[in-house]
């Protein structure tokens, strides 16, 4: 298990920053703490990019409704500089 911190969070996937090493194309379990559930949301998901401790996770088999948590999560949050 490897914690992170989470960025760049979209409806399709996320880019973290993971302290670890994760080889590009292999399909982990994320798991996200959103503001809207107890329970954190988990989702399938495939390292697309690795630079350093920088990666990114393309979200694998989603439903509708976790989409859309991600969606109303998302909607609220400030755009960065």
């Amino acid at each position: 298990m490897l914690h992170g911190r989470t960025k760049d969070v979209a409806e399709g996937g996320l880019g973290a920053t993971i302290p670890g090493n994760i080889e590009i194309g292999d399909i982990v379990e994320l798991e996200l703490q959103l503001q809207e559930t107890q329970d954190p949301l988990k989702l399938r998901a495939e390292v697309r990019y690795r630079r350093g401790f920088q990666y990114g996770f393309r979200f694998l088999n989603t439903t509708e409704q976790q989409r859309e948590m991600i969606r109303r999560t998302t909607h609220d949050l400030p755009l960065a500089p």
